[in-house]
């Protein structure tokens, strides 16, 4: 039940769509799941910026939470509790980025799905029977171009390519989104046990806990599946980029300029 469910709202939507943009792309299968990954992404935007916009607000209270840190650094009960009640005074929900890393996960899950189905079908009338319209379907005799660059896309990287730049970019996309991690880390270094508040502790969690997950998946998924999540990731840095600039990667990159003019 569950399945077909699961088949019928997330699956075979996506699937259409991607055989759709197989068409216009020219059969380049690697086109049409980056093409799909943009589209998919901008219609996620309303989830979405509700999460950024919270990113922005805590940048902007960034000095009245330094200040919370550093005044109850040895209480971090107290200090959560400050900090708690501050984001509640400016409508601040630490917990809403949950929902976006939720959907992403479910739509991970479904293109899975979808490549799977795409590339491993035994005969055209398995897309076919797929498909809710007659001008996608296949003839008995095509093949799906599954190469793009070097890659077969119904299998892994060969070279774990994919993986690791997916892995980089998403750190770099997490390390955006963090305005004010380097003064708590700053602060959590004169805390007896170097750990600080709630909030920066998730924020330090999300910024390493998804790139490794990101390199240890890709390394095992189909190639297809793991370019999804590098154009995902691109579009993350160029929306965090565009919403609130460079973010905690500012402090990186003024040390990368100073390295430079040396």
């Amino acid at each position: 039940m569950l399945g077909a469910i699961w088949q019928t709202i997330f699956v075979t939507p996506l699937f259409n769509l991607l055989v759709g943009l197989y068409r216009l792309s020219g059969a380049s299968l690697g086109l049409a799941i980056i093409l799909l990954t943009i589209i998919i992404r901008a219609a996620l935007l309303p989830v979405m910026l509700p999460s950024a916009k919270n990113m922005k607000k805590q940048q902007d209270l960034k000095p009245e939470l330094d200040k919370i840190r550093e005044k109850f650094k040895y209480d971090k009960q107290k200090q959560a509790e400050k900090q708690m009640e501050l984001f509640k005074q400016h409508g601040i929900n630490p917990a809403s980025g949950c929902l976006t890393q939720i959907i992403t996960i479910l739509v991970l899950f479904a293109l899975f799905g979808v490549i799977r189905q795409f590339t491993l079908a035994e005969n055209m009338e398995e897309i076919n029977s797929l498909l809710y319209f007659p001008f996608l379907r296949f003839t008995g005799d095509a093949l799906v171009n599954t190469r793009f660059l070097y890659m077969d896309l119904s299998k892994p990287d060969p070279y774990f390519v994919l993986a690791i730049l997916s892995g980089v970019i998403q750190f770099i996309a997490s390390k955006m989104t963090m305005p004010f991690s380097a003064m708590g880390e700053k602060i959590a270094k004169k805390t007896p046990e170097q750990t600080d508040d709630i909030a920066f502790n998730m924020q330090k969690q999300m910024l390493y806990t998804m790139p490794i997950m990101n390199v240890i998946v890709g390394v095992t998924l189909p190639s297809g599946v793991v370019l999804y999540i590098l154009t995902a990731a691109v579009f993350s840095v160029l929306q965090s980029y565009l919403l609130h600039g460079f973010g905690g990667l500012t402090p990186d990159i003024e040390r990368v300029k100073k390295w430079i003019k040396k």
